[in-house]
């Protein structure tokens, strides 16, 4: 209901219409278009009542990533085609992970407000207060992908998120091996990807992303490593629109990986790397690398000099320590 009373403020913007136009419209009571009204208004839409002619949406819905306003932008084929919206979920990636057991579509996308155990890589958990921030899973389902081509994937995501920051006037975000997006030394974005294979081939895949968007505080334990867009530009920006230019970018990058592009790909995250060239101590579960990272495979590996002159390749790790910075 609330998108047929959206759609018909949005084909009136700025003018009055009338309450029995929507009640013709919905088939509903006066009463229930004014609470309906009010919903809308908590969302965060600027609405204008006026007893006698009706309802008025003054401006265009700003900062509202309810699928209605993701849509209205969204320029993409497949991603977003579907939108699971939550005001409060545990974890956008367990809802998405959920769907796929229940025989979701290709491209559904499940964005929510708020997050209790949001979590990044290593089950690290992810700040998620309400209201501010993105935090969105998607669900890829490619054909016939080798899971080697899961780091290109986790790449190309962090590769679009930075360059949908660029749309937003942030220039100067940068990626930490394999996943962090980088601006001023601070994290600011971060991604995580969960594949199910069988045989080396890929099934399905939940790209997750969480981006530090409207938050005008981080906690003083974090304060020297996370940022967010508010903070490095001093004004808020429209999340709605942010994610669908995230994925916009993504699902092209994803279009070169499936037609063997992913050499591309990899050359785009080497144009934007912070890591290469700088001392790094790489945490596992295994072992402990310390040496110069000299680089990545055609695979996306991180390659690292140690002081012994072996060069080591890192598949994963728990953590990549820069030991000139404080990060």
């Amino acid at each position: 209901m609330n998108s047929v009373i959206l759609d018909e403020l949005y084909k009136n913007i700025g003018k009055y219409i009338t309450s029995d136009t929507i009640c013709k419209k919905l088939n509903i009571s006066r009463i229930a278009v004014w609470n309906r009204i009010k919903g809308l208004e908590k969302l965060g839409y600027k609405i204008e009542a006026k007893r006698s002619v009706g309802y008025k949406l003054v401006e265009e819905g700003i900062d509202i990533i309810i699928p209605y306003e993701i849509k209205r932008r969204l320029n993409t084929k497949v991603f977003g085609s579907n939108i699971e919206y939550f005001r409060l979920t545990s974890s956008t990636m367990d809802e998405a992970q959920y769907m796929i057991e229940k025989g979701c579509s290709n491209g559904l996308l499940v964005v929510s407000e708020e997050q209790t155990d949001g979590r990044g890589r290593q089950k690290r958990k992810w700040l998620s207060p309400k209201g501010v921030n993105i935090y969105a899973s998607l669900v890829y389902k490619p054909h016939n992908m080798s899971s080697v081509k899961s780091i290109a994937l986790m790449f190309a995501t962090s590769i679009a998120i930075v360059e949908a920051l660029s749309d937003f006037g942030i220039d100067n975000a940068k990626i930490k091996w394999p996943n962090d997006v980088i601006v001023n030394s601070k994290k600011i974005a971060g991604v995580l990807i969960e594949t199910k294979s069988e045989s080396g081939i890929i099934k399905s895949v939940v790209i997750g992303f969480g981006v530090n968007a409207n938050l005008e505080s981080v906690p003083d334990e974090i304060k020297d490593t996370a940022t967010s867009i508010y903070l490095e530009l001093g004004k808020k920006i429209d999340r709605a629109q942010l994610l669908v230019n995230i994925l916009y970018y993504l699902e092209n990058l994803v279009k070169l990986i499936e037609s063997d592009g992913e050499s591309k790909v990899i050359e785009m995250w080497e144009n934007y790397d912070t890591t290469i060239g700088k001392k790094v101590l790489v945490i596992s579960a295994n072992e402990k690398v310390e040496g110069v990272a000299e680089g990545i495979d055609k695979n996306g590996f991180l390659l690292v000099r140690t002081a012994g002159d072996d060069l080591k390749r890192v598949v994963t790790a728990d953590s990549v320590r820069f030991l000139d910075e404080k990060q």
